[in-house]
């Protein structure tokens, strides 16, 4: 399979040196520090002709998405920037309201008490931006660079070659019923419906006394990965007799590392999975995920590298009170080709490659 056939799904990254961005999550001011770092000018132009590139997750949590994206959206427009889909981006596309999304969607009052104060986006804007973002590629590629939100799979992306449908919403709809219907036929369908109607909101209670629910973990499991479209943007799972509490829900599956796996020889660069740039404070779910130093890469082959340094999680030290300069959160970006990790705060950094 020739990945370039899928053009509205995989397009093409310029062929100039690159500065690859994590995961934004709303958080304008770092952003705008990390731009300024990197030497690029309030439109996105950089003087050494360098181009701007976002891992997906640009919305949710932090105090101004709608500066963030009316920003990627103009620099992307004159090409500057280039950017992908991530599993925030696809959850506004859906109208699927998830924590941290009360920026946009006007149902989730809960999210004023622990993201706020933040920027709501103008409803009047909320129908043209979602016909933008569903215009955006999963994927940007070209001969030594792969950019996913999440994962690298050759099976989802050759999933997407079995639907004939082109819009991204629509295509993830269709993989969605298919994804019922299968999970209808399992053994763990009845339990997964006994659990749902049991717990109901419990599931959503983080003091609730959550025991390990198999019915809803094998549904998870299944969809994490049936679904070509979830899987690039959220990854596969793998399932955890642990359930942990996040984001607004109980889980019974954790992330899976599948850059272990991977052995190809062309660099992958992702966001998603919420390093930690300190190697403190990493929720237990996590601890498996990344066991080496913030600047290695990942995987068997060192061919895959994740930019994302939870910066998604900042909103937790402002609640505290915690100063900017004190933060151990970070917005970061990998310099392409030279394979530096530059922060938010100017510090910069060689990414190591060693076997």
């Amino acid at each position: 399979m020739k990945y370039s056939d899928l053009s509205t799904f995989i397009r093409p990254l310029p062929n100039t040196a690159l500065d690859v961005i994590g995961d934004v999550h709303g958080e304008w001011e770092a952003l705008q520090q990390l731009l300024h770092f990197l030497g690029y000018d309030d439109y996105g132009r950089h003087q050494h002709g360098r181009k701007l590139v976002f891992v997906g997750d640009l919305c949710d949590r932090g105090p101004n998405s709608p500066a963030v994206l009316d920003w990627v959206i103009q620099a992307a427009a004159s090409e500057n920037a280039f950017t992908i889909i991530g599993n925030h981006e696809l959850n506004l596309l859906i109208n699927d309201p998830k924590d941290g999304a009360g920026w946009y969607f006007d149902n989730r009052p809960q999210d004023e008490a622990r993201f706020a104060p933040w920027q709501h986006y103008p409803a009047a804007q909320r129908r043209q931006l979602q016909e933008t973002i569903a215009q955006w590629p999963l994927i940007l590629q070209r001969d030594d660079l792969r950019i996913v939100h999440a994962a690298w799979l050759p099976e989802s992306i050759n999933k997407l070659l079995e639907c004939s449908e082109t819009s991204l919403v629509k295509q993830y709809h269709y993989w969605e019923d298919r994804f019922l219907d299968d999970f209808r036929n399992t053994q763990w369908y009845e339990p997964y419906q006994q659990e749902q109607r049991q717990l109901n909101k419990d599931l959503e209670n983080e003091h609730y006394p959550m025991t390990f629910q198999a019915g809803t973990a094998h549904y998870d499991l299944l969809r994490s990965c049936h679904n070509p479209i979830r899987a690039l943007t959220s990854g596969i799972q793998a399932i955890t007799q642990q359930p942990f509490y996040i984001n607004g829900r109980w889980r019974f599956t954790v992330r899976k590392p599948w850059w272990q796996q991977y052995t190809d020889p062309v660099a992958v660069i992702i966001g998603h999975y919420w390093r930690s740039w300190y190697g403190t404070g990493v929720a237990e779910h996590r601890k498996e995920l990344f066991q080496e130093p913030p600047t290695h890469w990942l995987g068997q082959q060192r061919q895959v590298f994740c930019v994302d340094f939870s910066i998604g999680a900042r909103w937790r030290e402002r609640k505290k009170a915690i100063a900017v300069t004190d933060s151990q959160m970070h917005l970061a970006a990998l310099r392409w080709p030279e394979n530096i990790i530059m922060l938010n705060n100017g510090k910069y950094y060689h990414g190591e490659r060693y076997l």
